[in-house]
């Protein structure tokens, strides 16, 4: 709790004076019937209070004398907490969460009218709970004619603070959920074998999660084999891995609501191949040039421009490009970003029209990948390379189609320079092979 108040204090001085801020809860979203999706509280709601209930809301009010931290919460039901577990209640938002004090959250519309005088600016997200938007429009609606009242969104000023990374966030499980999400991508090096199904690996990881005390992962497992290897996003997981596929695996686990972020493309019989090798390098040397860059006041572009450089030049002496600026067409995607509550965490990447300079305390993935694909051809098409230029290239291509490449880690900058919180994963060729030797949890027949 005091990692909380740190953090409500730090964004009550990042605030206008005379302000006051209401954060809403996520909402319960219903799955089917009468099923929900699994609850997990709005990432911003639990940076500043630790409260996991939903239909609840936070008001920080810094220039009131006496209750400055205000919880709004579900009332005490005896039947419903008997199928859904205890709630807080107003003693439990008081002594255990610290609020100065609580109300239930029907009576939010009752109380906000006596604590805000017309003219106090409110700083409040909307689209985040239908239901409290609702009321804040009608309390604009009913103000609107008696005097300015502003509404500000606060993400941006939270965002500042979530974007460096102190004790608290080490403390509160960021170092944790990167561990566990290591420690399962090595069961599931030691597990892959030809014939397993995509799902089965998937299995392996989230067996570790949940017995390292994970309660869920981090996003979608993404395991994708053979030509679904070269598919960004895809967690589908259904297809059976072939000998001679490379599986690309990004999967990561939550842990204290820190989401890691961890990708390994590994070979399904346990070599790589010659052609997979090729493609496999190009993206390590890359990697590994823009990590050993981290450090305090490096500018964050200068990783981008570093692979950039790699990822071309390698491709162009494959035969794979007439010019090393084309090599975009085999990459696709971003080579970072910041991790933390959310795996794309909020901070942005520029301001005031330049890039961040790496400070101690960030902690982002370094990302790049390759993607030999059909749809390439097409690509080179589009940006001008003749019938000619495309039919040679084919040929050279052929041997790497579907072997699709992204190696992830997660990178904290230091004081000194960097640490690579992942690197327990293997990531070299001959020990990712080592290590896919071994036997795991996965190679278990039902």
């Amino acid at each position: 709790m005091a990692v909380f108040a740190a953090r409500r204090a730090a964004f009550s001085l990042k605030m206008d004076s005379n302000a006051v801020a209401i954060f809403p809860s996520k909402p319960v979203y219903l799955r089917n019937l009468d099923i929900d999706y699994p609850y997990r509280q709005e990432s911003n709601f639990y940076y500043l209070s630790g409260f996991e209930e939903p239909h609840s809301l936070i008001l920080l009010n810094p220039r009131a004398e006496k209750y400055k931290y205000i919880l709004f919460v579900q009332r005490r039901n005896a039947r419903r907490e008997t199928y859904e577990g205890r709630r807080a209640g107003i003693g439990g938002a008081m002594e255990t969460f610290r609020a100065d004090t609580a109300f239930y959250i029907d009576q939010f519309s009752e109380q906000i009218r006596k604590i805000l005088p017309d003219s106090r600016k409110i700083y409040y997200t909307f689209g985040i709970n239908p239901e409290f938007d609702r009321q804040m429009r009608e309390l604009f609606i009913e103000r609107r004619s008696r005097s300015n009242w502003p509404i500000e969104d606060p993400g941006p000023l939270v965002a500042q603070l979530r974007l460096i990374k102190n004790e608290g966030d080490f403390r509160m499980g960021l170092e944790k959920a990167v561990e566990i999400s290591a420690r399962a991508h090595i069961e599931a090096f030691k597990s892959i074998e030809p014939g397993m199904y995509e799902r089965e690996v998937q299995a392996v990881f989230e067996y570790v999660f949940r017995k390292m005390g994970s309660p869920r992962n981090g996003y979608a497992c993404i395991i994708g084999s053979g030509p679904n290897s070269c598919i960004l996003h895809y967690d589908t997981n259904t297809r059976q891995m072939k000998d001679g596929d490379v599986v690309l695996m990004d999967c990561a686990a939550e842990y204290g609501y820190y989401s890691a972020d961890i990708t390994r493309t590994v070979p399904v019989n346990g070599r790589f191949s010659r052609e997979q090798k090729q493609i496999y390098q190009i993206v390590l040397n890359a990697q590994n040039a823009a990590i050993e860059m981290v450090k305090p006041g490096v500018v964050k572009t200068e990783l981008d421009q570093k692979i950039n450089n790699i990822l071309g030049e390698g491709l162009f002496r494959l035969g794979f490009l007439k010019d090393k600026k084309d090599f975009k067409i085999f990459t696709l995607h971003g080579y970072a970003h910041w991790i933390g509550l959310d795996v794309h965490d909020v901070g942005g990447y520029f301001r005031e029209g330049k890039s961040y300079i790496l400070q101690p305390g960030m902690v982002f993935t370094v990302e790049p990948g390759i993607y030999i694909r059909p749809e390439i051809f097409q690509s080179m098409k589009d940006i001008g390379y003749s019938d000619d230029d495309i039919a040679e290239i084919k040929q050279k291509i052929k041997p790497y189609m579907n072997i699709g490449v992204r190696i992830e880690d997660d990178i904290l900058v230091t004081g000194a320079g960097h640490r690579n919180l992942s690197a327990a994963v293997p990531r070299e060729i001959s020990k990712i092979e080592k290590m896919m030797r071994k036997t795991g949890i996965g190679n278990i027949k039902f």
